[in-house]
């Protein structure tokens, strides 16, 4: 049994150790309490570079969180080819602000050929 597997069958004893080193009976006891990256579900562990409770049921789902969070972050704010709007596009190639814009400028380039 991987101790990441022992972590989330014992989170009972893992809460009591954690209790105990907050009371200061036991102060250098390296159990901590952190929340879940991929279900926000909160759980104690030992390992100090853990942020799933689980790997293998919340790692890809947390990896996927961050990096849609990263994707959000790095769009920047755009301004439209057709109206002159400013808008934050949903994707990172869009340059239309809505499915309007995008149609006229369509239908420009058609009459315009």
């Amino acid at each position: 049994m991987w101790n990441c597997e022992w972590e989330y069958k014992n989170q009972a004893y893992l809460k009591e150790r954690y209790e105990e080193k907050m009371s200061g009976k036991l102060p250098y006891h390296p159990v901590r309490k952190i929340i879940c990256k991929g279900c926000g579900r909160k759980f104690y562990t030992n390992i100090e570079t853990k942020k799933y409770c689980l790997y293998g049921l919340c790692g890809n789902r947390g990896y996927q969180k961050e990096l849609s969070q990263k994707r959000l972050e790095a769009r920047q704010d755009r301004i439209c080819k057709v109206c002159g709007k400013v808008f934050t596009p949903k994707r990172s190639d869009g340059i239309y602000c809505s499915n309007a814009c995008r149609q006229k400028a369509y239908r420009q380039g058609v009459t315009d050929s």
